[in-house]
């Protein structure tokens, strides 16, 4: 608070004025301004010098400013000027009883002088020395303390106070929390806090903290402000917040929510969705696409989104057709079987070698399956053009069934993943260009007793 109060000196042809008698009485935390107006009534121009004599650092060393400005001042004659005694006290002044100041104006040949009393009252002994925060700048769902401190300048216990924490934004009450504090010892202090948690879509932007301390009966007696931040953020998933797949025997329908959970607006986004390449007759938009883009082998399917504000969610549907699908599945799973079995089951290769006017055939017997093979037979119809000359590997027994010969090998077991080479060389008893042997043959037994062909 500042108060001014004028008064008039007249710079007389009097070697000293009569000195008057004039009182500041001021309270902590209010600042006063004594103003005085001296006039040059004489006929040349003069300089007057202008100090204040006292205990001035006494009252500095209690927190009590004061000061006389201007210090020197050049009048023409019948020219005014004005002289201001400040007086600040801050809040945490001490009182001081009335001491007498002497503020003299002084010329050549004249001086003025003026008494002064200036003493210090404190309307509560309470006051707010300091204010802070533990962040300064919060994300949401982060939090912030809020603290104060509160000095008694007596040499006495206080009473309760009231302490009053308010948060606006723009200037609207966003928190108000009243706390009542306990007694405070002579010439002690106490803190009182309180947080502020930022909801999940707390508005961005900065927050005015105002903390006020009054009496019991709401009287007002001291405030703190400070400020802090709400930082923007946008908060937006990598892919979708939720997808939800509904499955029939027909069709699946797909149904992809996006939720800003940030605490500002967003930007317009689009929303993504990959099928394969052959899938592309398949699907069907409800939400209309804003593009469809092949890519590596994809079908990317993109919804252009118009910015989300905190809080604000979107749904893009669209629906897979499956009778084709099903279709390629069951065709799939068939080709995955039947490969599967002929990669699971024994397997008889015949190679023919010509070298020179003979033939080398060589028969290679694998045993593909999980169990052994047993009494294993491998019967080869030779040809009539054909002579026999020699084994290749295992031996063979010749056998003639009416006009027809047969080379028959027989082998014990042959275990999984083992494999048995057999064969013979043979000459022709006609020229032959190209030979065209008959399928051979092999007879087992698999491990539920069964006697099984292979050819």
């Amino acid at each position: 608070m500042k108060k001014l109060i004028p008064f008039v000196i007249i710079a007389l042809f009097f070697s000293i004025a009569i000195a008057r008698l004039d009182n500041i009485e001021i309270y902590a935390g209010e600042n006063k301004t004594l103003s005085f107006i001296i006039v040059n009534e004489y006929n040349k121009t003069r300089t007057y010098n202008i100090y204040l004599t006292g205990p001035v650092a006494y009252f500095a060393e209690r927190k009590v400013l004061i000061d006389v400005y201007p210090k020197i001042v050049t009048l023409e004659p019948n020219q005014s000027s004005k002289i201001n005694l400040y007086v600040y006290s801050s809040k945490e002044s001490k009182e001081i009883p009335s001491h007498l100041f002497l503020l003299t104006i002084s010329s050549e040949d004249h001086k003025i002088e003026r008494e002064i009393t200036i003493s210090v009252s404190r309307k509560y002994p309470v006051y707010i020395s300091s204010i802070n925060l533990s962040k300064y700048s919060i994300l949401p769902l982060e939090s912030t303390r809020i603290s104060v401190t509160i000095q008694n300048a007596k040499s006495y216990i206080t009473p309760n106070y009231k302490v009053v924490f308010l948060i606006l934004k723009d200037g609207k009450e966003v928190l108000r929390k009243e706390v009542i504090t306990d007694f405070i010892e002579a010439n002690s202090k106490i803190d009182v806090s309180q947080e502020f948690v930022a909801e999940k879509y707390q508005e961005a932007g900065i927050y005015d903290v105002n903390v006020k301390l009054e009496d019991l009966k709401g009287n007002y007696i001291d405030e703190a402000k400070t400020k802090f931040e709400v930082k923007a953020i946008v908060k937006l998933p990598q892919e979708y917040t939720t997808k939800e797949i509904k499955y029939s025997l027909l069709s699946t329908s797909i149904s992809i929510k996006v939720k800003n959970e940030g605490n500002t607006i967003s930007d317009q986004f689009y929303i993504e969705e990959r099928v394969p390449r052959f899938m592309k007759d398949f699907v069907k938009a409800k939400t209309p696409f804003k593009e469809v883009i092949v890519e590596n082998g994809n079908v990317v399917y993109r919804w252009l989104v118009k910015p989300l504000g905190p809080g604000e969610s979107v749904i893009v549907e669209y629906e897979i057709s499956l009778w084709q699908v099903w279709l390629a599945i069951i065709a799939i799973l068939l080709a995955v079987i039947y490969f599967f079995r002929k990669g699971f089951k024994p397997s008889l290769l015949k190679n023919i070698k010509r070298e020179g006017e003979k033939f080398k055939v060589y028969i290679k017997l694998r045993n593909n399956s999980k169990s052994t093979m047993k009494d294993v037979e491998v019967i080869e119809e030779v040809p009539p053009m054909l002579k026999v000359e020699s084994n290749i590997g295992l031996g063979f027994e010749e056998r003639k069934i009416g006009k027809k010969r047969y080379l028959v090998w027989t082998i014990k077991e042959v275990k999984p993943e083992e494999e048995v080479i057999m064969g013979y060389v043979a000459s022709p008893l006609v020229e032959i260009i190209s030979l065209d042997l008959p399928k051979t043959k092999a007879t087992f037994i698999d491990e539920k007793g069964i006697k099984k062909t292979l050819e």
